[in-house]
């Protein structure tokens, strides 16, 4: 292997999957982060898709896979399947749109509690913070909310980059920290070993996709 190569077969990733309500966001949250863009009339997500994105902070790689469940009823259960096993489940809702903060308590959290391991890094994320003036969910509401389960609470744009960033360095920052490694071990121990790495990943993206495909 040449010095300068990255062998990416050991370079230890962290799945987050982002759930809520379809129109809340998620995939342009996504798109913001890994490529700085923003297309508002982007077609809704069907099942599931997955993009990555290699950082490096205190000379430790580390590759975030952000996984985008479907909104819709229909897709539910199967986006259950990628989100059950992820190290952060990312809630996403609409400011402007009360019923997606509603479902996020009533709908998704409720499905996140039968589906998902107990160590998992959760956060709060109203999106459309450029459309404050005409919220239907107050900030105190969604912190509120995120306290009461433990977790990162984040107003966010993915229309003008607002705080995008400064969620995932919250959510990287914990899962570096060294109580959460340790949790980290526990689920790799609890796989007979295995980290999650790009093998593993690999074999659930072929895995969604020949559900899809069928």
């Amino acid at each position: 292997m040449e010095k300068n190569q990255i062998d990416e077969d050991i370079i230890p990733y962290l799945k987050v999957t982002l759930i809520g309500d379809s129109g809340s966001g998620k995939t342009c949250i996504i798109n913001r982060y890994i490529n700085n863009d923003f297309f508002p009339d982007k077609v809704s997500t069907i099942g599931v898709s997955c993009s990555n994105k290699l950082i490096s902070e205190e000379n430790k790689l580390l590759r975030i896979d952000l996984w985008d469940t479907a909104g819709q009823e229909q897709y539910r259960a199967l986006g259950r399947h990628f989100y059950k096993d992820s190290y952060v489940i990312i809630l996403v809702y609409d400011i402007t749109n009360r019923e997606s903060f509603e479902n996020l308590k009533i709908v998704w959290y409720k499905d996140l509690l039968k589906h998902n391991e107990k160590y998992t890094i959760l956060a709060v994320v109203g999106n459309k913070n450029d459309l404050y003036e005409v919220e239907k969910v107050s900030e105190d509401e969604g912190r509120n909310y995120a306290k009461e389960i433990n977790a990162i609470f984040m107003l966010v744009s993915a229309k003008n980059g607002d705080n995008i960033n400064n969620l995932f360095n919250d959510i990287v920052n914990l899962y570096w920290e060294p109580e959460f490694q340790e949790k980290v071990d526990e689920i790799s121990n609890k796989d007979n070993g295995s980290v999650r790495l790009k093998k593993v990943f690999k074999k659930e993206e072929d895995m969604f996709r020949s559900k899809i495909c069928c």
